[in-house]
């Protein structure tokens, strides 16, 4: 009986070390799972003809990128402030090198970003299998509705989560020097992606409630004192490391400062979404009430970036992200407190196989919806790694067919089409000038963005004349079949429908030049042109 607590306590321990290596385990297989899923589909993004575009012209130039706009007949030579010039030339490199396998990889490589803090994270914070379950099964479900699509916010989503992961470290007191490769960092973010400004706002209150602490505690001036504050400011001036200098700014203000019609911008609760936009919410939910694990700054640092992501559905990513780096620990210790009983169910040595089958039931959840998803694009000709391009839903599906007839009849001209279209235009039908494109405030006014807006409206106003038809030389148009601004056409005398299919419609003016084009049309319509549903990137409008 002497030996018998001694034994004991070694075969407890030796259940906790078996316990702790199945968990371990058991959360490697959940990232694996988590980190192909969101890396395992791609689709374009209506903007990528235009970014890749974009940086081809810049190399083949030999500039960093080009200062006034050759693509428009309403703002033509404007001059254009490209936030994303660097984003651009790495997307023409990787798509001449590679194709869409280069897409792909570049997408990949930018979300193992996220992953790896998030894991790094994890291990740092000891998170329980649970949380480990929770937060990156759910993250990864909410962060594939923004990273599906090859696009200059994916730099930013990694970049973000990159300074956070060190900005939190340093706060922990987990690393000090790593706080130096935050300028660096930004002198290569700010000619990305404008979202470089999140990170300011994560320094400057990390920096604030550092300065807080040390006048707390009483100031005294040291190299440490100084780290964080210097670190900051430099890293603010690095953002001036590009090629419009304060410019950048001024653009971005007035794009940021001023309603916008994009539905990203728009708040939460005002545009249909899928529910795991709210995933990140619901994990904060799980982690504030019972977690004894928080700090002021990463629950300051929550706040600030939930706030953002309900006024903004663009930054629920970022608030996903933030959620992979902060709550590890918090949601660690919150679950136990909030589910007892099941937790001492599932940590009971005997029901291990319990863990297994929950944790392999979550994953397999992710790992469904991965094969049906790709099984869908395959039998549509697609890999994988092909960039999916559709053709007959509205935004962000494109107007194969439609593009495919005008270059078939060999038009030209100024060409006015919805704004998530347009950069596809660019691409395809090179010879059109357009009206207004996805590049919006970087390049147009905020009259012309008006004046577009009002355009999109008439569908409901119905007013007599509007400055995208009678004000500019609007000469062709082209418009997703169930916008209100088609109804609109259909009742103007001087634009005759020229061609129809289930997805977009296109119009001429009533000029010359197309006389006998619609004399044709009015003998022999032309008939819906063929296209597959799927293409990969860029797809095929030959005629």
């Amino acid at each position: 009986m002497q030996h018998a607590g001694p034994e004991a306590a070694v075969s407890e321990d030796s259940a906790i070390t078996a316990r702790r290596r199945l968990d371990f385990w058991l959360t490697v297989v959940v990232w694996i799972v988590a980190y192909v899923f969101v890396c395992g589909l791609i689709l374009a993004d209506p903007d990528l003809w235009g970014h890749t575009l974009y940086g081809l012209r810049a190399w083949n130039q030999g500039v960093l990128a080009e200062r006034t706009d050759p693509f428009s007949y309403t703002a033509p030579h404007a001059v254009w402030i490209n936030h994303e010039w660097l984003t651009e030339l790495q997307l023409a490199w990787v798509f001449t090198a590679g194709g869409n396998t280069g897409l792909w990889v570049w997408r990949n490589l930018w979300v193992l970003i996220v992953f790896g803090c998030a894991a790094a994270e994890l291990r740092r914070q000891q998170a329980n299998l649970a949380a480990s379950t929770l937060l990156l099964l759910y993250g990864a479900e909410c962060l594939s509705q923004f990273v599906v699509f090859a696009r200059p916010q994916v730099p930013t989503l990694a970049l973000f989560t990159l300074f956070l992961f060190i900005l939190k470290r340093h706060a922990d007191g987990a690393s000090r020097r790593e706080i130096w490769i935050l300028p660096p960092l930004m002198a290569l973010w700010v000619n990305l992606h404008g979202g470089f400004l999140a990170a300011l706002g994560i320094i400057g209150v990390y920096a604030l409630l550092d300065i807080a602490y040390r006048l707390r505690i009483g100031w005294m001036w040291s190299r440490e004192s100084l780290r964080l504050p210097l670190a900051g400011l430099l890293t603010g001036l690095a953002t001036l490391v590009n090629p419009y200098g304060y410019q950048l700014y001024v653009m971005l203000w007035d794009h940021l400062a001023t309603e916008q019609f994009v539905v990203e911008w728009q708040p939460l609760w005002a545009a249909r979404q899928a529910p795991t936009y709210y995933v990140p919410l619901v994990l904060l939910a799980l982690s504030l009430p019972c977690s004894r694990r928080w700090s002021l700054g990463d629950a300051l640092i929550l706040l600030v970036i939930g706030s953002q992501a309900a006024s903004h559905i663009r930054h629920v990513s970022l608030l996903a992200a933030a959620c992979l780096v902060l709550l590890p620990g918090p949601l660690s210790d919150s679950l136990p407190r909030l589910f007892r009983h099941l937790t001492a169910v599932l940590e009971s040595p005997g029901r291990w196989y319990l863990r297994v089958l929950s944790v392999c039931g979550a994953a397999g959840i992710l790992v469904v919806l991965q094969i049906r998803g790709t099984v869908d694009l395959w039998k549509n000709g697609l890999a994988p790694w092909d960039v999916g391009v559709e053709s007959r839903s509205p935004v962000p599906g494109m107007p194969v067919r439609a593009v495919k007839l005008l270059n078939r009849l060999e038009l030209s001209g100024n060409l006015l089409t919805d704004y998530g279209w347009a950069q596809f235009i660019f691409w395809q039908a090179p010879q059109f000038k357009l009206a207004f494109d996805g590049r919006y405030r970087t390049v147009y006014s905020s009259q012309l963005e008006a004046e577009f807006l009002s355009f999109q409206r008439t569908g409901r106003v119905q007013p007599q004349q509007t400055p995208m038809l009678d004000k500019y030389p609007t000469e062709i148009v082209l418009l997703p079949i169930a916008s209100g601004a088609a109804n609109y056409l259909s009742q103007r005398p001087d634009f005759v429908e020229l061609y129809r299919d289930d997805q977009a419609i296109i119009w001429l003016k009533r000029t010359p030049r197309f006389t006998e084009l619609l004399r044709h049309r009015n003998q022999r319509p032309f008939l819906p042109v063929d296209a597959p549903l799927w293409q990969s990137f860029p797809g095929d409008t030959r005629p």
